[in-house]
């Protein structure tokens, strides 16, 4: 490979010889009409005052002529006239003297003066004679013919000087075309040397980016045997080298690679085949495009059919996600709920969607069935157990309070100690019922049997009810309780009173739980963020709840400690009491949700829609 100019220094000499070409021709070709406009211009103007001044002087001659005639009949009148036009007559032979300066032209001026004061002698020698009967014959055999005679050399110059014209627009016409053929002729030169160039180019440059699209289109179809000819070692020929060398390291990474590709290809298949769940794959044309064994057995001949997303045998719902997995590539929720759990065939499965992302955008999504017929089958025996349990002890539970309460009816027959361990004993009582309350609430809204007794009331009143249960676990841990209710918050809301009584004084006791000694907890009844709504709101001065977790504090038995690692045990409890509040809250058409309290601490708020028809028809 010979090492020759770089490309852009052959296209800037190229450039330049073509921009030198059109500066000669531009030169050349304005030098050229300058000089023949300057010759035809001075012609014309010498022609132009020649002419107009044999004219004048012609004139002249023929008006003083008419003043000899006027002499002959009137002679004191014609010798006046014939004075002033000699006069104009001396004036134009001047100025034609004037129009003839060249060396050439001096013998036809010479001729003009003499012709001109042969003609004057002869009228001087008429006027001057006594008057006789001849006068007008002698006028017309010796002035009239030294007049033509004169008036005839003015002509001969007048005509010398259109003679003149005509060989300067002769060579005029001459210089025009010789410069026309010389134009011709550099104009021709540059359009063989453009056509040169054109060539040049097309041969050192189209060619090589020719070769170079056709290797990247094999490249690109996955043919890497395609090579790029190197001619030059310019931009182009490093260009050329550089995708060979690319083609190349290609080749090369897919022999070595298309080995380690099959063997992943095998172990993702393995892998998918050893997995409990089932997995299917659909593409972004919604075309099943791979299952595993379990998905094959679960679906069975359906997948023998047409393998297509709207053929799969799934609940609308677990459709629905896969599409809006497929369009916008977001995951839907894919917590563990057994809720969500469907039924396909015979067994009950938890669906979860992943997206599949590629550079290009989201290219699938990936259903995971995963089998959870045994663990629906155990939390229904959970729910049923709870549920008996709860019932079987409200029976004693009962006993037991009536019990308590008798012997407290006799306190004043006891001591002290026995009267407080009487009323501790209530206490644990009514914190038994409460635990077994929310218990038989819990079996109530997993079986879909929570009833509302609807009606209209008082939030003031609910939030004294509120505060007034609530006030002596306020004073047992040393926290502030204050409640404040907004000037345009609405009077009134339409619910249950008790299911409503029992999501405030669940978050209040949650407050007071997290609440550290000498920290305050705030009750408020604002307007909500939505038309015609109201947002009970609780506040407290407590460590908070971590955003991530903010959202999954409301799902069963579920306990912020347990989740965050390095946190101190927290106050025991069910995890169900914010379960419930969600479940009543969604039940009144309203929303419950956690938030980070301004100066730390957790705001958790209710809103609830104010009118009963609107409630319930969200609800």
């Amino acid at each position: 490979m010979k090492r020759t100019l770089q490309l852009r220094t052959r296209l800037a000499i190229a450039c330049s010889l073509l921009i030198a070409t059109t500066l000669v021709i531009g030169v050349w070709s304005s030098t050229a009409f300058r000089r023949v406009s300057h010759v035809v211009g001075e012609t014309i103007a010498d022609d132009e005052g020649a002419t107009n001044a044999t004219s004048q002087l012609a004139g002249q001659l023929e008006r003083e002529d008419d003043a000899v005639l006027l002499t002959l009949t009137d002679e004191a009148r014609g010798k006046a006239d014939l004075l002033t036009k000699r006069t104009e007559v001396a004036a134009a032979l001047e100025k034609v003297l004037a129009e003839l300066d060249a060396p050439s032209e001096r013998k036809i001026s010479k001729e003009v003066v003499s012709d001109v004061a042969e003609y004057h002698a002869a009228v001087d020698e008429l006027v001057a004679a006594p008057k006789r009967d001849d006068a007008r014959t002698r006028y017309h055999e010796v002035v009239n013919p030294a007049l033509r005679k004169a008036v005839g050399s003015i002509n001969q110059v007048r005509d010398a000087h259109f003679r003149s014209s005509q060989a300067v627009a002769e060579w005029a016409a001459d210089q025009a075309t010789r410069s026309m053929q010389i134009v011709a002729a550099i104009s021709a030169a540059a359009l063989l040397l453009l056509v040169a160039i054109v060539l040049y180019l097309a041969r050192v440059v189209m060619v090589p980016l020719g070769e170079m699209r056709r290797a990247v289109q094999a490249i690109r179809g996955g043919d890497f045997s395609l090579r790029v000819t190197v001619r030059r070692d310019d931009e182009l020929g490093r260009l050329g080298d550089g995708l060979n060398r690319m083609a190349d390291e290609l080749e090369q990474f897919r022999r070595a690679n298309v080995g380690e590709v099959i063997r992943a290809k095998e172990t993702l298949e393995a892998t998918l085949g050893a997995l409990p769940d089932a997995v299917v794959v659909i593409d972004g044309e919604r075309a099943i495009g791979s299952t595993n064994p379990q998905a094959s057995a679960l679906f069975g001949a359906a997948l023998e059919r047409e393998r297509t997303l709207a053929n799969l045998e799934v609940p609308d719902a677990t459709r629905a996600a896969i599409e809006t997995a497929i369009r916008s590539g977001a995951a839907p929720d894919g917590g563990v709920d057994l809720a969500r759990a469907v039924e396909i065939g015979r067994r009950r499965m938890l669906p979860r969607v992943v997206p599949i992302e590629g550079a290009d955008g989201v290219r699938g999504a990936v259903l995971v069935l995963s089998d959870v017929t045994e663990l629906v089958r155990l939390d229904e025996m959970r729910l049923e157990l709870v549920a008996v349990a709860s019932h079987e002890l409200r029976t004693p539970l009962t006993t037991l309070r009536m019990t308590l309460l008798m012997i407290q009816e006799r306190a004043a027959h006891l001591d002290e100690r026995d009267r407080e361990l009487v009323a501790t004993a209530l206490g644990g009582i009514d914190q038994l019922a409460t635990i077994v309350d929310e218990f038989l609430d819990l079996t109530h809204i997993e079986a879909g049997q929570l009833r509302l007794h609807w009606a209209r009331l008082s939030l003031a009143e609910l939030a004294r009810h509120c505060q007034k249960a609530i006030a002596h676990a306020c004073q047992d841990a040393q926290v502030v309780l204050s409640v404040r209710i907004d000037d345009d918050a609405p009077p009134t809301v339409t619910g249950d009173r008790d299911r409503l009584a029992l999501v405030v004084s669940n978050l209040l006791s949650n407050a007071v739980k997290y609440t550290p000694t000498g920290g305050r907890i705030e009750l408020a009844i604002e307007r909500g963020a939505a038309p015609e709504s109201v947002a009970i709101r609780v506040t407290d001065t407590g460590p908070g709840v971590p955003e991530e977790l903010r959202a999954r504090v409301f799902d069963k038995f579920f306990r912020v400690e347990h989740h965050n690692p390095g946190s101190e045990p927290g106050p025991r409890g069910s995890g169900i009491g914010l379960y419930i509040a969600r479940e009543i809250a969604l039940a009144h058409g309203g929303t419950i949700k956690c938030e980070s309290a301004r100066g730390g601490g957790a705001r958790f708020s209710l809103e609830l829609p104010i009118d009963s028809t609107r409630a319930r028809a969200v609800a």
